[in-house]
């Protein structure tokens, strides 16, 4: 029989280490600090034949490790595809969808073996969501569905492909799901307007966090040395607007080669932004480094002169999850993003973050962080308000006002 007080919580994520992705730190970290707080959480994951990219270094303690579980996966465009290629309409609701089905019978089992009081999901894949949905309906079980970002047609209007059946299942989500939480405030509005039908306290926000880590200490290179850490893309990430910044900070004879270096950590291959470098001018001040574990990559934070971000208007919904990151570092943070976007709301918070986005207030920023014109970070006792420990408490706090109240039946 099912408690007030249970504290058995099935996590259903696609993306848990050995995975090298965005997506595995929101999952992991909720299970991990969820376990420190006296929870029982139980991970339905993915086989990790699945995964593309690899972490090794991301340890996991045995007691969380004992209680990860696989179901076996397929990439659908791996299993049919002809001539390296595979139709677009095989793989909705995402490429991953043939997980539902050993992902629906391990999750049953599961329900019943650890007397579950609460599911908790994680988009963007939805199939996730739907193997929740699932569960939820056939357990009578609270669902939290965790929408790490808004589904892409709100917000990207070149996607157009299958919107029709995207749509479809989102609303089927919004409509089973007990809660829907986002990673911002300004995308639980956006579900909000989406949803007018739905109560509006059906929608609540659970920001992503950094990893309190045990880093090296803070130290500046010789060479101030910009870093960018992550991924770019064509559509929401363009570094152009950068590139002209730099030729204007070049022409007035602010930095040069030996002074200045921007780098680009993981987040393209190399000669790929060769052309746009040589338009510029700035191929000299910029470099394009290889990816790293995600501890390498947090030491290499604070080890940098000042941080950088960009997230363009598309993006306004969400906030890059290297913020959190950025702002443990202590260091300056440039953020390149538009006013009015969640990102800079947060921004609006750090002292020691300068906003910017038309070429000159990039040029006016990054010459004011390099002269030191930047306030000193957040006191400690602030930089914990946005740790990852932090929202796993208030995740916490959600699932206990969800549990089931005494005297329900059990299940069969």
């Amino acid at each position: 029989m099912n408690t007030p007080h249970n504290k058995n919580v099935l996590l259903i994520a696609f993306e848990t280490p050995p995975a090298r992705s965005a997506g595995v730190q929101r999952p992991f970290r909720f299970a991990e600090y969820l376990l420190e707080m006296g929870w029982n959480p139980i991970i339905l994951t993915a086989s990790d034949d699945v995964y593309d990219r690899f972490d090794r270094e991301l340890p996991v303690a045995p007691e969380l490790a004992a209680r990860i579980h696989r179901a076996k996966a397929w990439n659908i465009n791996k299993l049919v595809s002809l001539k390296g290629r595979s139709p677009d309409v095989l793989a909705l609701p995402d490429r991953y969808w043939p997980w539902y089905f050993s992902a629906t019978r391990l999750g049953a089992s599961l329900v019943r073996e650890h007397d579950i009081g609460c599911i908790w999901s994680t988009y963007p894949i939805m199939t996730a969501h739907l193997v929740a949905r699932r569960l939820a309906g056939r357990f009578q079980l609270p669902w939290i569905a965790d929408f790490r970002d808004p589904m892409q047609c709100h917000y990207n209007p070149h996607y157009r492909n299958f919107n029709t059946v995207m749509c479809h299942l989102e609303r089927k989500v919004i409509a089973s799901a007990t809660k829907v939480c986002t990673t911002s405030v300004e995308a639980a509005q956006l579900y909000r307007e989406l949803y007018p039908a739905q109560p509006a306290d059906k929608f609540c926000t659970i920001e992503n966090g950094f990893v309190p880590a045990a880093l090296p200490p803070s130290s500046s290179p010789e060479r101030f040395t910009l870093l960018y850490s992550g991924a770019l893309y064509g559509n929401g990430r363009d570094i152009n607007r950068i590139f002209r910044a730099l030729r204007l900070l070049k022409d007035r004879r602010l930095i040069n080669a030996g002074n200045f270096l921007l780098r680009f950590r993981g987040s393209a291959k190399a000669g790929r932004f060769d052309p746009e470098l040589a338009a510029h001018g700035v191929a000299d001040l910029v470099e394009f480094a290889p990816p790293v574990p995600f501890q390498q990559a947090l030491a290499e934070m604070q080890e940098c002169s000042a941080n950088m971000l960009i997230q363009d208007e598309i993006f306004r919904y969400q906030i890059p999850g290297k913020l959190y990151d950025y702002i443990q570092s202590g260091k300056p943070i440039l953020a390149v993003t538009p006013a009015g976007s969640a990102t800079a709301r947060v921004c609006s918070r750090l002292p020691h973050c300068q906003r910017a986005w038309d070429d000159e207030e990039l040029a006016r920023a990054i010459a004011d962080i390099m002269e030191a014109r930047v306030p000193a970070s957040l006191p400690p006792q602030a930089v914990e308000e946005f740790s990852r420990r932090a929202r796993a408490t208030a995740l916490a706090g959600l699932i206990a006002d969800l549990v089931a109240p005494a005297g329900k039946p059990a299940y069969c």
